[in-house]
């Protein structure tokens, strides 16, 4: 068996949107990640949650069905699950783009290209839509220096090893 890349999105449980506690969801997801060679990308856009996972087969559907049972969000869809040779999600164990807080010019880019309904960037419903917002969000984060690397591949296997039992959430 090799790598997988695993799509989903779901709807974010109302208790759960505060940017503090997706935050911290996301630096333990991280470490549990990095532990699992796991690495991926969470978008956020208003109370959706549109994620990849890239991995090993295994640690990547173990993931995925702790993530179904997670109540800080329902509604989760699987929208694609494949064989991948060479990973396009690699640069981070997990990595948050809350679509809301970027700045303005990527922010009117995404919404030009993909819609928005009342300043909410749209998570697009074709697959080929769906990959194309992901790669250009993780275009964006590569590109902007302000944003806080919740653990690159390197420096948050580091990190992994004392957490490697931690807790996970709908964003490992």
């Amino acid at each position: 068996m090799g790598d997988c890349r695993l799509i989903y999105r779901s709807t974010c449980s109302e208790s759960f949107l505060p940017n503090e506690d997706l935050r911290a969801l996301v630096h333990k997801s991280a470490d549990y990640n990095a532990a699992h060679g796991i690495t991926g990308l969470l978008l956020m856009s208003g109370d959706k949650f549109l994620q990849v996972l890239e991995g090993p087969d295994k640690p990547v559907n173990h993931l995925f069905n702790r993530i179904i049972r997670d109540n800080r969000h329902h509604e989760v869809e699987l929208i694609a699950f494949e064989q991948i040779g060479p990973r396009y999600f690699d640069d981070w164990c997990m990595h948050l783009v809350d679509l809301f807080d970027l700045a303005r010019q990527p922010r009117e880019l995404l919404a030009e290209k993909y819609g928005a309904v009342n300043g909410v960037i749209r998570i697009p419903e074709r697959l080929h839509e769906i990959f194309g917002l992901l790669l250009d969000a993780r275009a964006i984060c590569r590109n902007q220096p302000w944003e806080e690397d919740f653990g690159g591949a390197g420096e948050a296997a580091e990190r992994a090893a004392p957490a490697a039992g931690s807790e996970r959430a709908p964003a490992d």
